[in-house]
């Protein structure tokens, strides 16, 4: 471990055992998904995911989020109808999903704002979903869950800023399931149970199709395709396009949680002048979606995660005996 990340390091444990001691417990279950690593996990899938299994058994499920970008700070309930530069692109994609989205950056005050809101009770079934939440001590969490990229895995193992680890990759430990997203990687599966962790589980990605400006599904048929987004591993999202049929030609990569603008988007116009079809994630098309001039030519991909019942009442019976 080099200077930097000792640096890194030091601060990481600091204000970890200052956010524990001031912890708060929430009085319904709390499930954290989250990550040990910067960039995209499918942490979004996966809460969506999880949260309509719930509701599938008589569960209200709230998921609780920061809404990173969003210039609002909250708490505040999310709904389909604002736009992602107020609340954030993940919080808005859930809440057009028909979830319970509360946006408030620190989870333990979303969650009593959501109780008092939604009026609540002790028999109300109620369980808080964290989005985000393996590095936020500050609250409870009866089960953690942690989602590592299938494809991209530790990297280098390093901490940032020398790797992409936000946490000590130790931390494993502190974790009741891990999930194995976006693809079935078995390296990586048996590296984790080599590091003695037991409940290792795959929650791949399912492409439900390309989805054009009037709601069809578009079909590959051999057109010319470019592609932009601004996610954590752009190259899995081009990996999924490839998958389904679809080669493409060009493409632009973005930051993750990139903000666009009516320029940026004529910039991508001129890039994909000569393509038939422009295709982007749904996490990008919300933050787009309200732009004047949107050709007929944009589609988005619809992803959904897999996760199978099996798993789910393991989740419930960790939820249960914390």
């Amino acid at each position: 471990m080099n200077i930097f990340e000792r640096i890194y390091l030091f601060f990481y444990l600091r204000k970890k055992k200052k956010d524990l001691k001031s912890q708060k417990k929430l009085p319904f279950p709390v499930i954290s998904v989250g990550n040990l690593t910067v960039g995209g996990t499918g942490k979004t899938p996966f809460t969506i995911a999880l949260a309509k299994e719930l509701k599938k058994r008589e569960y209200k499920p709230i998921i609780l989020t920061r809404g990173y970008r969003g210039r609002l700070k909250g708490p505040l309930v999310v709904t389909e109808e604002m736009i992602a530069r107020d609340v954030g692109d993940e919080p808005l994609m859930m809440a057009m999903e028909g979830l319970i989205v509360i946006k408030c950056p620190d989870r333990y005050s979303g969650g009593i704002y959501a109780i008092e809101k939604l009026g609540f009770t002790d028999k109300g079934r109620a369980v808080f979903i964290v989005d985000d939440g393996f590095q936020h001590w500050k609250l409870y969490r009866n089960v953690n869950i942690l989602l590592i990229d299938g494809f991209k895995g530790f990297g280098n193992c390093c901490l940032i800023p020398c790797g992409p680890l936000r946490s000590p990759l130790t931390e494993i430990t502190e974790a009741d399931m891990v999930f194995i997203t976006k693809k079935e990687n078995n390296t990586i599966y048996q590296h984790i149970k080599d590091m003695g962790i037991k409940e290792v589980y795959f929650a791949p990605f399912k492409v439900e199709g390309i989805i054009s400006m009037d709601g069809r599904k578009i079909e590959p048929a051999g057109q010319k395709v470019f592609a932009f987004a601004g996610i954590g591993n752009f190259q899995g999202f081009l990996t999924l396009l490839n998958g389904v049929g679809f080669k493409v030609g060009r493409y632009k990569k973005f930051i993750d949680h990139k903000k666009y603008s009516e320029t940026t988007l004529k910039k991508i116009l001129n890039l994909a002048a000569e393509a038939e079809v422009l295709v982007t994630t749904k996490k990008d098309f919300v933050k787009i979606k309200d732009f004047s001039n949107l050709p007929d030519s944009l589609c988005y991909m619809e992803i959904s995660m897999e996760i199978n019942s099996q798993t789910v009442d393991k989740i419930m019976d960790l939820m249960h005996n914390c």
